[in-house]
């Protein structure tokens, strides 16, 4: 097995971090292999239009070159900030590969079309970049990242936890969990002291009723939840398979059902917060599960919201 993840850098100290974190995950390792990658500006507009004179034509045929040079110079500073990052970090620079790319769809597009074409595993990117060549993620790119990288695990990092080994995978009651797992289990195996926990939140089944008709309802509200606790747990019965056939042992993988409220988000972040997870595992949208009942709330709150350690948003 042979995993290959790309890295977005803008060499600000947020894409510093997510390196950090990709390090302390993968640095005794040996199949994994990062992909440095940074978006250089394209050459202004302005130096696209020839000019009849001579002169104004290798004035500016020199700007272009002066732009370039420039421009690589800075891509290069950048890459080397991102590769002596990871090696402060420990892992192995042998290991580590770096690419350059000039925008031209759009950053986030483009970093995903790198990512499709050299067949990576994940992209790995900060959630706060402000480098010089591209202000890459204040936001807007980590999101589109997530709504354009179908098939494209996206891992965001803010600031590492002290212990990103410690995983929480939320699921949703749809086939489409397996997925998000089976990608867990592959991109987490072989490491050591990884500890995974399988949670689902049973929402409560609660329309819009008067006071008067609420007693009435518990009856009806217990059935549905009892009927729903059956089939997450069907659902959920081979899912120590999926990371026992990748190599983990069972006592690493604990299953959780907790029958919560309507805040299915807060339920999962609680979790997370109190559990002191550093890794946080999500499915980007699900089929007849929370993403029916909360159409986009879920994943949308859950990236924004964790503050400290990564959030895998898994197609």
């Amino acid at each position: 097995m042979n995993r290959h993840i790309l890295a977005a850098t803008d060499g600000s100290n947020c894409a510093h971090r997510a390196l950090q974190y990709a390090a302390s995950l993968y640095r005794d390792v040996d199949d994994v292999n990062i992909t440095l990658i940074t978006v250089a500006e394209p050459v202004p507009q302005y130096l696209h239009s020839g000019s009849a004179s001579a002169a104004v034509e290798l004035s500016r045929l020199d700007k272009i070159d002066e732009f370039m040079a420039r421009r690589e110079e800075e891509c290069r500073k950048i890459l080397d900030a991102g590769a002596r990052q990871l090696v402060k970090a420990g892992f192995p620079e042998e290991r580590i590969e770096k690419k350059e790319i000039v925008q031209s769809q759009g950053i986030a597009r483009d970093i995903l079309f790198a990512a499709r074409q050299g067949k990576h595993d994940a992209i790995l990117a900060g959630t706060r970049g402000t480098g010089n060549v591209a202000a890459y993620f204040t936001g807007s790119v980590s999101r589109e990242l997530v709504e354009y990288g179908k098939n494209t695990p996206v891992w965001l990092i803010d600031r590492p936890s002290e212990n990103p080994r410690h995983v929480l995978a939320a699921v949703d009651a749809c086939e489409v969990c397996l997925r998000v797992l089976d990608h867990a289990a592959f991109a987490l195996a072989g490491i050591e002291g990884v500890k995974i926990t399988v949670f689902h939140v049973i929402p409560k089944f609660r329309p819009f009723i008067s006071n008067e008709e609420s007693m009435d309802f518990d009856e009806i509200e217990k059935f549905v939840a009892k009927a729903s606790e059956k089939k997450v747990k069907s659902l959920l019965s081979g899912t120590k398979d999926i990371f026992i056939a990748a190599g983990f042992d069972h006592s690493c993988i604990d299953i959780k059902i907790k029958h919560g409220s309507t805040g299915v988000a807060s339920d999962i972040l609680h979790e997370y917060r109190s559990g002191k997870y550093g890794t946080l595992v999500i499915g980007r949208r699900g089929i007849g599960g929370w993403e029916a009942i909360f159409p986009g709330s879920v994943s949308n709150r859950l990236m924004n919201s964790v503050e400290k350690g990564a959030v895998w948003i898994v197609e």
